[in-house]
């Protein structure tokens, strides 16, 4: 059967009969999408890398993912390496979730299992990720996002930005808004730090005292302020605006 190429944003996966292979296009790389139905409902989508030609990712996907493929696919694109080989993925996996935007913070380390893999949770939803460079992102609703990224190109930003992609479809969305505050740079020598805000505070050893911190949330936002106070302050208004929905908004009778 002939291969279509359209644009992956408009793909229906579940349209595709048993057996159909379809050929979608998108602003990187092509990716190649086959049907299975007899045995199982589920897709099997290949992803190219920047020069079309290597597979940079095999990913299996059933029914329930069928509407969140598009758009993760589409970031496994973006993100792929220009040239992929058949060797594992370079990214370490601890690495991942420190980079990664959508996880809790860090305060407790990063388990790590026996057989190198790494996991977290996040509300509704969890991601696992192992050195040969399987993935698994399952939401508490029962989809499931799953594959392997192929080729040593890939590195720990690419594996995160892919991994922060898929959670984002699949969490709630109150989680893809979980701020962390950070702490106070704190005692320094002014020289050490340009343009840090000492406020007065000083002390022995010509060295000021830098109140600024950084907040930040899963969705991508940050921010810094001139104290930990405020940054908490921020953190708590971003987290407000993203979260309530504009009274214009709201269907009538809410």
């Amino acid at each position: 059967m002939s291969e279509a190429r359209t644009p992956l944003a408009a793909a229906d996966l579940s349209a595709l009969v048993h057996g159909q292979r379809a050929r979608f296009t998108t602003a990187r790389g092509p990716v190649t999408v086959r049907r299975y139905a007899r045995h199982g409902d589920f897709v099997r989508a290949a992803v190219r890398s920047g020069n079309g030609q290597d597979r940079a990712a095999l990913l299996t996907l059933r029914a329930d993912a069928y509407p969140l493929a598009p758009p993760w696919l589409a970031a496994i694109a973006a993100a792929a390496p220009e040239t992929a080989d058949h060797r594992a993925p370079s990214a370490s996996m601890v690495s991942v979730r420190l980079l990664a935007r959508m996880t809790p913070d860090h305060r407790n380390g990063t388990p790590r299992q026996s057989d190198g893999s790494v996991g977290w949770s996040l509300p509704g939803a969890r991601a696992r990720l192992w050195p040969d460079g399987r993935i698994e992102l399952a939401s508490s609703t029962g989809a499931a996002l799953a594959g392997r990224l192929e080729g040593s190109q890939w590195d720990h930003f690419q594996v995160a930005s892919v991994t922060d992609a898929g959670l984002r479809l699949l969490c709630p969305p109150e989680a893809q808004h979980i701020t962390r505050t950070g702490q106070p740079s704190g005692w320094r020598r002014p020289y050490d730090r340009p343009g840090n805000t000492s406020h007065g505070r000083q002390r022995k050893g010509n060295q000021s005292y830098d109140g600024s911190t950084r907040s930040s949330c899963t969705c991508g936002w940050t921010a810094t302020s001139p104290s930990q106070l405020g940054a908490r302050a921020m953190a708590e208004q971003h987290r407000r605006e993203a979260t309530t929905t504009p009274s214009a908004e709201r269907p009538a009778g809410a």
